[in-house]
């Protein structure tokens, strides 16, 4: 049996958001002198009460102050409870602003002081840009900050992650690891003027920390150079409020990475542990989300959106705007398990046909549809834009006779920051459907060819889904070492999340998912498994498990019949038309038909495994949207889906998030398309006889329909719009 002793996850939620924090400067080391703070909670919603405890090594007096998002830095009152030990508290009031709320405390002078502790909580959203820190205006650099840090506050940013920091010829502070002869000592200033932008205006700050680029430096030692670099500008900057941690510059895909990540973050944390680290893999390995959520160390992840990135001449993929969701879900389905912060990367550059007038910005499209599907992203934390500063702040600047098209550039991010903060209310919580990256099925030509299919076919059935990425122990997820035990902390998690997993036809599942899929089922969950392939185990056999068997045989089929009524458990026998299919031929070996083919085969089978269910659809996920969406429907009611309205019309082109309120749901539907939509809403939610239901427009902020009894309600949405719906009953129960 899997064993259960790993730590909760609620645990590992403070853990990886710096919930209890000790940090020491490490000049202090010797002395022995350390400040701890610890905060709980670490994620709060209105009205809640933050506590704060604050202790040092000895009885010097102690400092401190909260840096609150677009307000500042303001003095944080401490009271002695006994020695050495202070306590303190924050009401979330219900008009505060959204983001990290940063708070330090120090010994000594606050410029230089003897000691640091720092500690965070978040509150809502982290709305944040790269700022490419060499853009500015040397000739008045405070001023251009401050004008840029209030364009960012306009549209509600809190956050910026300080990039290039280190040029091969220009370093933007003052060091003495680098060669700084070319570096002149207003280009010295860059960093310490951002930084106290961002202490007055309430911007946390995460530092884009490489290697010592002024220098040749063969690859063994970068590394080495980074931790150099990392302790220098913590030294040296470490005493400002806003300066809330540090962010790799090196990025990178495929397992390997996460050696890479794991050692860059457990440096910064033993340079101060209340330090916040982050990193931007990239997105074509899905299964290295899985890696990264196991770093305990890494608190950030931002999966990069690479759409604008696929029109380089060297990357011709040209990836659709709604595989933002797709990249963005990856990370947010990792941090359901082993918990991060997962921001949402959109991207304001165009490449080649993308940009405009030749140069490096794109246009209100490019940036506008990027950032609706990034605001379907289930339950994330915020979005981080690369690059406001020096795409849009800096171009425009210095092209003025093309301001009035670029402008329109810089629309599409305050249009795209409102559309994403009101998405937001639709794709609040997780769903219950996720779609599963196992260990070993991965393949980068099976992500292209299954994944996105499968991900393409829920979203042409109007069906929100997230993306469960394999979960490793963290004593297990050091790459290359095989995994060799199922994760008892995801499956404790799945089953209590009541996770319905689809399988997008997997061929085979390894040691640790096989073990994994047998006690989830054992234990009352749900299985999906789309063909032409179902997965065989290692730890269960494919017959009992699935109650179907491979014959062996292929066949062409034309038809599927519906054999079982769902509302009136008797035979329909309604018929969907497939045109012509080729698939194997299975038949069954202990699970209930719940559709076959023209010739009586087994097309859908429902089958008990221990107390868990398992259903079969035997045509692959994009043909069963095509073809028999409704039935697909009523399945996934049947087996107990919690789906609170059915969404018909849309097409693989569309972003859809839907989350349930107190009394109905909101639901969100983004179109893609050059062309409208008529879109179908049918709610499933219960309902009392003869009840009125309000519909209401929130992005119009009005209501447009009133129905009794569930009835449906039609809508359009525009070419490249989206439509924000709430239905809700009269009692308002």
């Amino acid at each position: 049996m899997i064993s259960e002793s790993t730590p909760t996850r609620f645990l590992f939620r403070l853990i990886a958001i710096s919930a209890i924090l000790i940090a020491a400067l490490p000049a202090m080391k010797a002395s022995g002198e350390v400040i701890k703070i610890s905060v709980t909670p670490s994620e709060v919603t209105i009205g809640d009460t933050v506590n704060i405890v604050v202790e040092s090594a000895d009885e010097n007096p102690l400092n401190a102050v909260i840096l609150i998002p677009d307000e500042g830095a303001i003095p944080l009152c401490l009271k002695k409870v006994k020695t050495s030990v202070y306590d303190s508290h924050f009401i979330i009031r219900r008009n505060g602003p959204q983001g990290l709320y940063a708070i330090q405390a120090w010994v000594g002078d606050r410029a230089r002081p003897a000691a640091i502790g720092k500690a965070v909580f978040l509150f809502k959203k982290i709305i944040g840009d790269f700022c490419m820190i060499g853009v500015f205006d040397p000739k008045g650099l405070k001023s251009d900050m401050d004008k840029y840090i209030g364009e960012l506050k306009n549209f509600g940013a809190n956050f910026l992650i300080a990039h290039t920091i280190i040029t091969p010829r220009r370093v933007y502070y003052r060091s003495k690891i680098c060669n700084m002869d070319s570096s002149s000592p207003i280009d010295q200033s860059y960093l310490s003027s951002l930084l106290k932008c961002a202490d007055e205006n309430g911007i946390s700050v995460v530092l884009s920390v490489s290697w010592d680029m002024t220098r040749v430096i063969p690859p063994p030692q970068r590394m080495k150079s980074t931790h150099e670099i990392i302790k220098e500008l913590y030294s040296l900057y470490g005493s400002h409020p806003s300066l809330v941690g540090f962010y790799s510059y090196q990025e990178g895909s495929g397992i390997y990475y996460a050696t890479y990540v794991r050692e860059f973050c457990d440096y910064v944390k033993e340079v101060n542990p209340g330090l916040l680290t982050a990193c931007a893999p990239y997105t074509d390995n899905p299964l290295l989300a899985g890696y990264l959520s196991a770093i305990r160390s890494l608190n950030i992840i931002i999966y990069q959106g690479m759409v604008m990135a696929s029109y380089r001449p060297d990357n011709r993929i040209k990836f659709p705007f709604r595989r933002v969701k797709d990249f963005g879900s990856i990370a947010s389905g990792a941090s359901e398990l082993q918990s991060k912060i997962v921001l949402t990367h959109v991207e304001l550059f165009g490449y080649l046909e993308n940009a405009l007038k030749h140069l490096y910005i794109a246009s209100y499209n490019n940036i506008y549809q990027q950032f609706m599907s990034a605001a379907t992203v289930p339950h994330n934390d915020g979005i981080i834009m690369f690059n406001y500063s020096g795409v849009i702040y800096n171009t425009l600047r210095r092209y003025p006779q093309y301001r009035q098209e670029f402008d329109r550039s810089r629309d599409a991010v305050f249009d795209g920051m409102k559309a994403f903060d009101l998405i937001g209310n639709a794709s609040a919580h997780r769903n219950q459907l996720a779609v599963y990256i196992p260990w070993t099925d991965f393949q980068e030509y099976r992500w292209e060819r299954d994944y996105y299919s499968a991900l393409d076919a829920f979203r042409t059935m109007g069906i929100p889904v997230d993306i469960l990425p394999w979960a490793p122990f963290h004593e297990e997820s050091y790459p290359p070492y095989y995994p060799v035990r199922a994760n008892s902390r995801a499956l404790t998690q799945m089953l209590k999340a009541k996770e319905v997993l689809v399988f997008p036809s997997l061929s085979g599942l390894n040691e640790t998912d096989s073990e994994l899929m047998k006690h989830f089922l054992e234990r009352g969950g749900t299985v999906v498994a789309f063909g032409p392939r179902i997965p065989m185990g290692t730890t269960y056999n494919r017959t009992i498990l699935f109650g179907i068997e491979k014959t062996g045989k292929s066949r062409t089929h034309i038809a599927i019949i519906d054999r079982f009524d769902f509302r009136e458990r008797t035979v329909t026998g309604k018929k969907w038309e497939l045109g012509r299919v080729t698939l194997p031929v299975w038949r069954t070996e202990g699970a209930n038909v719940i559709a076959t083919f023209e010739d009586e085969s087994p097309a859908i089978t429902l089958n008990t495994y221990g107390k868990g269910k398992v259903v079969s659809v035997l045509t692959d996920a994009q043909t069963a949207a095509r073809k028999f969406p409704y039935l697909v429907r009523d399945v996934f009611n049947y087996i107990g889906v919690q789906r609170y309205v059915d969404i018909v019309g849309t097409n693989q082109n569309c972003d859809v998030a839907v989350s349930k309120t107190r009394s109905g749901f909101v639901t969100a539907v983004v179109n893609h398309n050059n062309s409208k939509l008529e879109i179908t809403l049918m709610p499933l939610t219960p309902y009392y006889k003869g009840e009125t239901q309000n519909w209401k427009d929130l992005v119009a902020g009005k209501e447009i329909a009133k129905s009794k009894n569930n009835a449906a309600l039609k809508i359009q949405v525009m070419p490249r719009s989206y439509r924000l719906i709430d239905m809700s009953d009269h009692t308002g129960r």
